[in-house]
């Protein structure tokens, strides 16, 4: 039995395939249509009626578009994205500030609990902590 990684690469390949041939068969059909003239009413009508499932053929092709792409960008294991080194470091020393941040709040929280403090009762706040709500 293949595994779970082969079967998305054939899969992924087949449709990929299937999209560029029906991608062709709708282009074709379009080329043969707008080249008609159609010389009575009866001809126009069942011109117009192939120009609609043309355009429905279309957009059911073109619906599976993302899904090609979205494969496509799969096969690089960053899915599309652009890795950009500054902007990782930017993000980790964020990260990390925040994380300071709120291990000091929580130090703060339980130092005052542990001291009789609660903070619902009015006492001082840690930093980046709300006042309590006194109006209620």
């Amino acid at each position: 039995m293949a595994g779970k990684g082969e079967e998305t690469g054939t899969g992924g390949r087949w449709l990929a395939s299937l999209f560029e041939r029906l991608k062709t068969a709708v282009e074709r059909a379009t080329d043969m249509i707008c080249s008609e003239e159609p010389e009575t009413l009866d001809e126009a009508e069942k011109l117009a009626r192939r120009a609609g499932v043309i355009a429905r053929a279309a957009k059911l092709v073109d619906a599976i578009r993302p899904r090609v792409e979205a494969e496509d960008s799969e096969e690089d294991g960053m899915g599309g994205r652009i890795y950009d080194p500054e902007e990782d470091e930017r993000l980790r020393r964020e990260l990390a500030a925040n994380c300071d941040r709120i291990e000091a709040i929580i130090e703060s929280k339980r130092d005052r609990q542990a001291g009789g403090g609660h903070p619902e009762t009015g006492g001082p706040q840690g930093p980046g902590e709300p006042s309590p709500d006194r109006t209620g």
